[in-house]
């Protein structure tokens, strides 16, 4: 299991939340439907130092996807966690 800490711009936690699923220009998070998240978005993989900026694509019930603005982690970051990766882009996981 692997744990991603939403933040807004200034640093602030949102919300940290199991990977639900990735892709190679998406992630999901859990998260709660009644949840509120700022405009501008950085997701950060525990325990990892590094954050990605990333825009909320889409919201379910329990999970956001959020894509990355700008390249997110290399790939074989979350290699070893098995059904966690997604090869789909995050156009087509946002239909899904």
């Amino acid at each position: 299991m692997r744990f991603a800490e939403i933040i807004n711009e200034v640093g602030k936690r949102l919300h940290i939340g199991c990977i639900m699923a990735a892709g190679q220009d998406w992630v999901e998070v859990s998260l709660p439907d009644r949840a509120e998240l700022a405009e501008h978005l950085k997701v950060r993989f525990l325990p990892s130092p590094v954050s990605h900026e990333v825009n909320a694509a889409w919201r379910t019930r329990d999970r956001v996807g959020l894509t990355y603005v700008s390249g997110g982690p290399p790939e074989e970051h979350f290699a070893g966690l098995p059904g966690l990766f997604d090869p789909r882009p995050a156009a087509v996981k946002a239909q899904s």
